[in-house]
């Protein structure tokens, strides 16, 4: 049923169009001048006007959905390159280290609630990531470079001097990422980013607690809490629910994805522990006593 409002010379009239058994019924209501005609044209277009208003939020919050989902689907692929990432770490900066000193907490909160992100430049990360080998890949490279072979001793050197490049492009991600999924789960209330971003900073600092000395582990550390906080973004997205069966089932695949997503992001950055620590031992286990 819809609620209209006629122009008939110097006179207006209000008619309502609705649809009875399949044909479209229009039924004149009277002259706008009447007060009670006038409340109903006036209530029908706050209707449509709140409706306005809802369908632009929604379209709002999709696109703000897609945008978080492509960035946390790249984080996620950067998550099954971090060995890769640490070994070439490893090789270019053994002397200092890949990541500058740690910030305080006031600086990274600081930082984490800057109105603007700058988004980063998602195509050449994704490029650089066609770039890096997989780990049976690379493991196979630096076999072949150690045996004295000229093209893999080539290929390494030229992927550890884009180490630098991909770890500035990898936290300039997760930097956008933290801003993104806090902004979608706080919205407009500084109150609530303010307190969000205590908890973010609370599940890194507790992730990171057994390697704060190892920058490239904490950059993963800081994946996995971002990845934890945007699943609870689209949990809380599902409880809303919605009056759309098409945008509540929408909203139901964009959770089970987020929590996937953060399980298997947590997985990788447990196994990528269990690797750090092995490898340690049997550096120790090396050095002369």
């Amino acid at each position: 049923m819809s609620i209209y409002l006629r122009r008939i010379g110097v006179n207006s009239f209000v008619t309502e169009v609705s649809r009875q058994q399949e044909k479209v019924v229009t039924r004149h209501l009277g002259s706008y001048k009447n007060p009670f005609v006038r409340i109903i044209y006036r209530k029908s277009e706050l209707h449509k006007a709140l409706a306005r208003l809802l369908r632009i939020e929604r379209n709002a919050i999709r696109q703000e959905c897609r945008e978080i989902e492509q960035t946390m689907k790249l984080l996620e692929a950067l998550i099954n390159h971090f060995f890769v990432i640490l070994r070439l770490a490893e090789a270019r900066f053994q002397e200092q280290s890949p990541m500058p000193k740690s910030r305080s907490r006031r600086q990274t909160t600081a930082a984490a609630t800057k109105s603007a992100a700058t988004r980063p430049d998602l195509e050449s990360l994704d490029e650089a990531l066609q770039v890096l080998p997989a780990k049976h890949a690379f493991g196979k490279l630096c076999r072949q470079a150690d045996a004295g072979d000229p093209d893999a001793l080539r290929q390494l050197d030229e992927l550890i001097e884009q180490t630098p490049e991909i770890l500035e492009s990898t936290a300039d991600l997760i930097r956008f990422a933290k801003q993104s999924v806090l902004r979608g789960i706080s919205r407009d209330s500084v109150v609530f980013t303010k307190a969000m971003t205590a908890k973010l900073q609370v599940m890194e600092d507790r992730i990171k607690a057994d390697h704060d000395e190892d920058p490239i582990l904490g950059m993963m550390a800081e994946v996995v809490a971002v990845s934890h906080l945007d699943a609870m973004r689209c949990a809380l997205l599902a409880l809303n629910g919605s009056e759309n069966k098409t945008d509540a089932d929408h909203i139901q695949g964009l959770a089970g994805r987020s929590l996937r997503r953060f399980t298997n992001v947590q997985q990788a950055y447990q196994r990528l522990c269990r690797q750090k620590q092995r490898s340690r031992a049997a550096t120790r286990s090396r050095k002369p006593k």
